[in-house]
């Protein structure tokens, strides 16, 4: 698991001081979260472990979560309902992005909407470092906002059929402290929680990151697989799709979707 110890430090060197969470494994940061909202926290709570038994993923697929990654979910209160939930994901997606090249020194991009890739050999080929997965819940009380993140550390998983190939940061010679890592991370959702989360802050290099843009992606949506060509990506985060039936509009965390 993370050390504790070095964590409170790694935080507070950054001026951060939310109530910590340090299991040595889990079922899974979100649920814990989730389930901790309950007790109506007024504060940010931090959860942290290198361990899942039973990692989520967006549309309830399992989230391979084995020793040798950073599986971390940060629960915030929140005074009133964030606007989209596509652009809610794709702030934290920015700020996991520049978490991941200050820690790493790798370049880091973005699979609409949630996953982050990073260069996996020499060739340029990418591969995925982390996936986020963010939920809203209440307690009868108070809604809260839980921002989920995995990041594969020092090792990455077999995954069967992967878009991309999971990569782990740790490289030879450059190796990345969880500690620091969860620490980067999450200063930067704070900030964006700060913000309002407001897509429009970060839209462009939002954009600029994004590897499906121009791109010819396969999609599933209500269950039924089309294809089309990304030509942009919206001011709420959503995307804008070219298919053979004339343009749609991707706005759900709901939907698939995969290069091809």
């Amino acid at each position: 698991m993370p050390d504790e110890a070095l964590l409170v430090r790694r935080l507070g060197e950054r001026g951060l001081f939310p109530q910590l969470f340090v299991p040595a494994e889990t079922g899974s940061t979100n649920n814990d979260a989730k389930e901790y909202a309950r007790t109506g926290p007024s504060s940010p709570v931090l959860f942290a472990t290198d361990r899942q038994t039973a990692g989520r993923g967006r549309q309830g697929k399992t989230f391979v979560s084995p020793p040798g990654g950073l599986y971390m979910s940060l629960l915030l209160p929140m005074p009133h309902p964030p606007t989209g939930a596509v652009g809610v994901t794709g702030c934290a997606a920015v700020a996991a992005c520049r978490a991941v090249e200050e820690c790493s020194a790798l370049p880091a991009r973005i699979k609409w909407v949630n996953d982050v890739l990073v260069p996996a050999d020499p060739s340029g080929a990418y591969g995925k470092a982390a996936g986020i997965l963010c939920e809203l819940t209440e307690n009868g009380r108070g809604l809260y906002l839980v921002i989920g993140i995995g990041v594969n550390v020092t090792s990455a998983p077999h995954v069967d059929g992967a878009n991309f190939p999971p990569v782990c940061l740790s490289r030879p010679g450059r190796p990345v402290e969880p500690e620091t890592l969860c620490a980067c991370l999450t200063e930067g959702f704070l900030d964006a929680a700060r913000d309002g989360f407001r897509f429009s802050a970060v839209s462009d290099e939002y954009r600029a990151r994004s590897i499906v843009t121009g791109r010819d992606i396969t999609f599933i949506r209500n269950g039924v697989s089309r294809e089309g060509i990304v030509t942009a990506v919206n001011g709420d985060g959503s995307l804008s799709v070219d298919t053979e039936d004339g343009p749609v509009v991707l706005d759900s965390g709901e939907i698939s979707v995969r290069l091809r």
